[in-house]
């Protein structure tokens, strides 16, 4: 046994990343916000990245997240998710074992960086207001009951649209 190693490593589930996502009523303009969640393997890439801003982030030009799409070797993953405001989330994030950062990007309409460093294992309170994302200091009490959002799997232009899967 390893000790560094969680329970539910040990029993075979890989390691994630749980978050509690709650968007207040007024955030983007009461517009919905697409979150997403990056987890970094490289070191290089987790220098480039960390110094990103979500427009940036969610531009379609060769420096956007797109660009990132790799495939299961990639060393970069991300994960999406349009969430609506005055409502809070379950996100669940598979972020491997090799996992050196994981970044959160909230895409607002307003200026700003709003990207947020996140755990890259355990829990996590992340809170959206009208002015931003920001991790919330006190660790969560994940309620089971609690929604979990739907990944969005059709974000690059490029990516399968869910009629072509079946």
């Amino acid at each position: 046994m390893h000790p560094t190693k969680s329970f539910h490593q040990l029993i075979g589930h890989p390691p994630s990343l749980a978050l509690q996502v709650h968007l207040a009523p007024q955030a983007n303009e009461d517009s919905v916000v697409r979150f997403d969640a990056v987890v970094v393997e490289n070191k290089s890439l987790e220098k480039t990245i960390s110094k990103m801003d979500a427009a940036t982030w969610f531009s379609t030009g060769d420096k956007g997240r797109c660009s990132y799409r790799g495939g299961p070797k990639a060393k970069v993953q991300f994960y999406s998710w349009e969430l609506v405001p005055g409502q809070t989330f379950r996100l669940d994030v598979p972020t491997g074992t090799r996992a050196r950062a994981v970044f959160g990007f909230a895409d607002y309409f307003t200026p700003g960086i709003h990207r947020i460093s996140l755990l890259t294992t355990g829990k996590q309170a992340v809170e959206m207001t009208a002015k931003g994302v920001h991790v919330l200091s006190q660790p969560p009490i994940i309620n089971p009951a609690l929604p979990v959002a739907k990944e969005d799997s059709d974000v690059c232009p490029d990516d399968p649209s869910p009629s072509s899967q079946n």
